[in-house]
């Protein structure tokens, strides 16, 4: 029994396949750079460390997500307005990098511009409001006008 045992163990590995390196991964990496220190910085919602980050982050190749701000996961999708800023400027910190196997793919995070991005943003949004409430009040004159 053990030697029927050995020799099908033995001609198991004899006859085993050679690995073609060339199919092999290849090295996939990623390197996060930020105008700021000591921001921290996640990857795909995972907490990577704070700026600077000196080594490059292996990564598969494909689709990933970088952000200066925790992921927004526990924050429930509501139609107040203050969450839908937040979010909002959630997004403008954060950046999608498409990374092809075999390359290292360098992403710099502005953490500066991104008090510039939220003025504009809020400028815009405040904006807009004024530009509501005119029509609204124009909308009701002309009603009020009428009757």
């Amino acid at each position: 029994m053990r030697l029927s045992l050995l020799a099908l163990l033995f001609f198991a590995f004899a006859s085993g396949q050679t690995m073609k390196w060339d199919n092999r991964a290849r090295y996939t990496a990623m390197k996060i750079s930020c105008d700021t220190d000591s921001v921290p910085i996640y990857l795909d919602g995972y907490y990577v460390g704070k700026t600077p980050i000196t080594q490059a982050l292996t990564v598969t190749p494909g689709w990933h997500k970088v952000s200066i701000f925790p992921p927004d996961d526990g924050i429930p999708e509501q139609s107040v307005p203050s969450n839908k800023t937040l979010k909002d400027i959630i997004r403008l910190g954060q950046q999608d990098v498409m990374i092809e196997e075999g390359n290292v793919e360098l992403v710099v995070m502005s953490y500066r511009a991104i008090d510039a991005e939220i003025e504009e943003y809020q400028r815009q949004t405040q904006s807009g409001t004024w530009v509501r409430a005119s029509m609204i009040f124009a909308l009701l004159f002309i009603i009020i006008w009428g009757l």
